[in-house]
């Protein structure tokens, strides 16, 4: 019985997998996208896999008792995906994913089922891409503050910077921070793997939540050293030779510095991590 109600549970998702085809296409142009901020996209999915994987034992042990609220969460969901289509609003349509999804498993599972899930399902919420005029609003507000960081740390290190709007003037030539320097793509990429440091911490519910917040502080903080770095870089060895190379490098290190600086604060809110399978 058991068996045939899990073969029930994968032929009814692979359905719902099949009816949000149209969605695919979407979300493979914003993840592949020059100068995306989602290109993080592809991995959520395999992280979520591996996330239930390691539940298995614990999804084990629970007994499938079905629950009418998710056939009520489904319909709700599989309504959102179609007036989304209807009106070609792509954010909802996405969105609707996870409300599909956990319609589907408090119906076949049941709520204790769906619960012990709730993690990995509301982690695909980060390969979903916000409105482009949305990404625009936060992308312009994320360049002007990180430009005006940078030109006062500019200044502390006596490179005498001046700014008007996103573009810092120093002696003997100019940095422009745009979009993609905002560092948009780094707090969503940031926020994300808080999130995902919370689930291998061994810690009470505020010190897990506080490691998780203090991700955006982290993501907002690489960005404005790495702009930092490509103005003083520009300023003794000139414009040119910031770009290329050193710039794109500049931007691993974003990545390099946000993971050094969750391990940190981890570590002094005493947030033991662990790959313990659960």
């Amino acid at each position: 019985m058991k068996k045939k109600f899990s073969l029930e549970a994968v032929i009814v998702m692979l359905l719902a997998l099949v009816v949000f085809i149209p969605v695919y296409s979407n979300l493979f142009y914003r993840f592949n996208a020059r100068d995306s901020y989602y290109s993080h996209g592809f991995l959520i999915p395999l992280v979520v896999g591996y996330l239930v994987f390691r539940k298995r034992k614990a999804l084990s042990a629970i007994e499938p008792k079905s629950s009418l609220l998710g056939l009520l969460v489904f319909i709700l969901g599989l309504g959102l995906y179609l007036i989304s289509l209807v009106l070609k609003v792509n954010f909802t349509s996405y969105l609707s994913i996870p409300i599909v999804i956990t319609g589907i498993l408090l119906y076949l599972k049941g709520v204790k089922f769906t619960k012990a899930l709730a993690f990995p399902i509301c982690f695909l919420i980060f390969m979903l891409p916000l409105p482009k005029v949305m990404i625009v609003g936060i992308s312009f507000k994320l360049k002007i503050f990180a430009a005006s960081a940078a030109a006062w740390l500019g200044n502390l290190i006596n490179i005498k910077s001046s700014l008007h709007g996103s573009t810092i003037y120093y002696p003997g030539g100019t940095l422009v921070v745009g979009d993609p320097c905002s560092g948009l793509r780094s707090l969503i990429s940031f926020v994300a793997l808080g999130a995902l440091f919370t689930q291998f911490s061994k810690a009470v519910l505020w010190r897990k939540l506080s490691l998780f917040v203090s991700a955006v502080p982290i993501a907002l903080i690489s960005n404005f050293v790495r702009i930092t770095f490509l103005l003083w870089f520009s300023f003794v060895y000139g414009k040119k030779a910031a770009s290329g190379f050193v710039h794109d490098f500049s931007g691993y290190m974003v990545f390099v510095l946000g993971f050094l600086g969750l391990v940190l604060v981890s570590k002094i809110l005493r947030c033991q991590l662990s790959t313990e399978n659960i």
